[in-house]
């Protein structure tokens, strides 16, 4: 049986993902879930989602509290390849965040497909 279970773990961490698409979408209908940048401060000052909030992966045990997010309401989760997403991911989850899903992806995806970023600059 845990065979098993460890077969499909994999599969549904994978469904939690959340399309490029399916964002876009709720984002243009003003219907966007809260959005987590996990890169470093930088890297989001290149450019970031509109909307999303940064707190470096490193950081999310620390600052999840700024997030001022219900632990039952929907995240979703990015960096630039998926890797640092994954991580920030596990952790929120364990601190009892039930709802967290990645960003398919990630922004180097979401650059390629031509969507847009929010750059700032000092």
């Amino acid at each position: 049986m845990s065979f098993v279970l460890s077969l499909l773990l994999p599969a549904v961490a994978w469904a939690q993902d959340l399309s490029r698409e399916a964002l876009a979408s709720r984002m243009a209908a003003h219907d966007a879930p809260t959005i987590l940048d996990v890169r470093t401060s930088a890297e989001y000052r290149e450019g970031h989602l509109a909307g999303a909030l940064n707190v470096p992966v490193d950081e999310v045990a620390a600052r999840h509290g700024v997030l001022a997010v219900p632990r039952d309401r929907e995240l979703v989760v990015y960096c630039k390849s998926g890797k640092r997403a994954a991580r920030a991911r596990a952790t929120l989850e364990s601190l009892g965040y039930t709802h967290v899903r990645l960003l398919e992806g990630s922004a180097d995806a979401w650059r390629a497909d031509g969507r847009p970023l929010v750059s700032e600059h000092p």
